[in-house]
């Protein structure tokens, strides 16, 4: 609550961001699965054309996620989101009456540009400077809106398409962006706390905080590639993109003991344990030790992907890879931002992001690749869940190595 017995307004912007990435990010990202086949029988495509057209759209997201984060570092996160929204639901209405291939193709690279600034670049950095001392349970409910959002927007585009075809479910999807995501940024998302005469939370800083803030370094990223925590979180980022991009791309079949049901079913649990993993480990960041927490998300991958080794001897071991790898298939994301944010500061925290997001990309592609290539040469995926373990170890080794940058030489003033 804010002075005066008032909801504060950062609240509100909270609820506006889980709905920008539940309804404009997922609408365009996770409902391509709903489309692969009514695609392939209108038009003949194969599922390789199909797919090539979002995977290229997946890269190009990551790859404009520095470009994003300048952005907004330059406009603002308003007007970024406002192009990014209005370009998914323009891109969605017209996915509804493509005709060719190469249409297909150029809307959803169309599209990616939009996705990408209605993503977590700009979410991230909204929350960032709305939130201070709860900015952890700000990001981890904001964040949860991608795993609500995956879930969701599934079954909306599924029913849809169902009750109106293909066409009809992209037009809706899209009118869903621009009638809701759209106008929802324009009445509620303000730039920063001072925008409206307000303190971060909502809540005046302390005598304490206020020495602290003023004594306090931003650095740049051009100061920070000086750094060795930078190196140690972009490493964790590495590590923790490898095993989600072999996992996204070959959870069903690593799950060899269960039936393609059975291992569908256990897979959307533990997604759905991920946004758990999201509100509880965002919630604690404010109150404990953040390295902490970022050795038990690597505990968590640990356990997890034990479980899938030995699954075959032991079914009932699914439950571990459920419940401890969905926690931190959520946790991390959660976490990681405020981390960057505390180690360097908010001055350019959009960049930092934006940085950290291309080396997801490129490390999720090169983790899916890694264990289709490595399942292709044995036949087995026992090899490629061993060479998950050994990544695990290392971002657990990693995450006890987290420190603090050292101060660069002229202070700068947090924003």
């Amino acid at each position: 609550m804010a002075r005066g017995g008032k909801v504060f307004y950062g609240w509100w912007i909270v609820a506006a961001t889980f709905i920008v990435l539940l309804i404009g990010l997922s609408s365009g990202f996770y409902t391509v699965s709903v489309f692969l086949e009514p695609l392939r029988e209108t038009f003949g495509w194969s599922a390789t054309q199909v797919s090539i057209g979002f995977t290229l759209a997946a890269l190009l997201v990551g790859l404009l996620s520095p470009v994003v984060g300048v952005a907004v570092a330059r406009f603002g996160v308003k007007k970024v989101q406002l192009y990014g929204a209005t370009t998914v639901g323009l891109a969605l209405l017209m996915l509804g009456s493509m005709q060719q291939l190469w249409h297909y193709y150029a809307l959803l690279i169309f599209m990616a540009t939009g996705l990408a600034s209605v993503s977590i670049v700009p979410s991230q950095t909204l929350i960032s400077h709305w939130f201070n001392r709860k900015r952890g349970m700000a990001m981890g409910i904001i964040m949860s809106g991608i795993g609500v959002g995956g879930m969701v927007m599934v079954f909306v585009a599924s029913q849809a398409a169902a009750a109106f075809g293909w066409r009809g479910a992209y037009r809706l999807l899209g009118f869903l962006v621009l009638g809701i995501v759209l106008p929802l940024i324009l009445a509620v998302v303000k730039e920063k706390p001072a925008d409206l005469g307000l303190d971060p939370d909502g809540i005046a800083l302390t005598a304490t905080e206020t020495q602290e803030r003023a004594s306090a370094f931003c650095f740049t990223v051009a100061q920070a590639f000086k750094c060795l925590p930078f190196y140690v979180l972009a490493f964790l980022t590495i590590f923790y993109s490898l095993i989600l991009g072999g996992m996204t791309q070959h959870a069903i079949a690593l799950l060899r003991s269960l039936s393609v049901d059975q291992a569908s079913l256990f897979w959307s649990l533990a997604l759905g344990f991920s946004v758990l993993g999201r509100l509880a480990f965002g919630g604690a960041a404010d109150k404990v030790s953040q390295k902490g927490l970022m050795i038990a998300i690597w505990g968590f991958h640990l356990i997890g992907l034990l479980s899938v080794l030995y699954l075959v001897d032991a079914a009932p071991l699914v439950w571990g890879f459920v419940i401890f790898y969905g926690c931190a298939l959520g946790a991390f994301p959660t976490l990681f931002p405020l981390m960057v944010g505390r180690k360097f500061g908010l001055d350019h925290f959009s960049k930092f992001v934006g940085v950290f997001g291309l080396i997801q990309i490129l490390s999720l592609a090169a983790g899916a690749i890694l264990l289709g290539r490595m399942y292709d040469a044995s036949g087995s995926y026992s090899g490629a869940v061993q060479v998950l373990l050994a990544v695990a170890v290392l971002g657990t080794i990693a995450a006890t190595l987290i420190g603090d940058p050292a101060r660069p030489k002229t202070p700068v003033a947090q924003g």
